[in-house]
């Protein structure tokens, strides 16, 4: 079993049961309430902050935060990354949008059987957003497809950037990568339950769910150190 000495597929492994568990348990009494509070908190919170006075600015904010992980977006994004993989690692980097799509039916499987209902309708924000946003409230919001695609991009393009030596010798470069792919998925974790478009184990699912799948598509890609594939 050559492939369990790979630690991502390992780490693949530990976050794909962590999802199924939760799959499995999201609908008990005390995830329900963890749940509302955790919505009500981060709604009150935000709104009230001295430091975010203006509601319009924040509204924008989290739909911006929403629109870079919706499925129009990231389906471009996710082209690119598979064109600047297959030149350098082969065929096999069409792993990373075989992940994307099995991300996406994961999410209308679990949106479909796990019948976890989403936020009411008088949780949701009404936005006036400068991005395109036609919003439906789903019956079912398990798990946060968002969530799920962010993180996933997020350790794609990471793992990507990292096979350049530039990357790994400049310090203040890489920083700068891993500052910029945390705010991204902390800004549309924080966005989806914010605006009311999912709970918080719908977050925390696809976070499990988009990093399990991350990890597991880089482990078939990168079956070695990415530094060592720089040399």
């Amino acid at each position: 079993m050559k492939f369990l000495k790979n630690s991502k597929i390992i780490l693949a492994i530990v976050f794909l049961l962590a999802f199924a568990i939760l799959s499995k348990y999201e609908d008990r009494a005390v995830v329900k309430s963890i749940d509302f509070a955790a919505t009500v908190k981060v709604q009150d919170k935000i709104d009230k902050s001295a430091h975010l006075r203006l509601a319009a600015l924040v509204d924008n904010t989290m739909e911006g935060a929403t629109f870079f992980a919706s499925p129009e977006f990231t389906s471009i994004v996710v082209l690119f990354l598979t064109f600047f993989a297959i030149k350098k690692f082969g065929w096999r980097s069409l792993g990373i949008p075989a992940a994307f799509i099995l991300i996406v039916l994961v999410e209308l499987y679990g949106k479909t059987v796990v019948h976890h209902p989403s936020p009411p309708f008088s949780m949701i924000k009404h936005t006036t957003s400068i991005f395109p946003a036609n919003y439906i409230n789903e019956q079912f919001s398990y798990p946060s497809g968002h969530a799920a695609r962010a993180v996933f991009l997020s350790i794609c393009v990471y793992s990507l950037f990292m096979i350049h030596d530039s990357v790994f010798k400049n310090k203040k470069l890489k920083f700068l990568v891993v500052l910029g792919l945390f705010v991204y998925i902390v800004m549309v974790a924080t966005s989806r339950i914010y605006l009311g478009h999912h709970w918080l184990s719908d977050v925390v699912g696809g976070l499990l769910l988009g990093s399990g799948l991350g990890l597991l598509t880089l482990g078939v890609i990168f079956p070695y150190n990415t530094r060592s594939m720089s040399d």
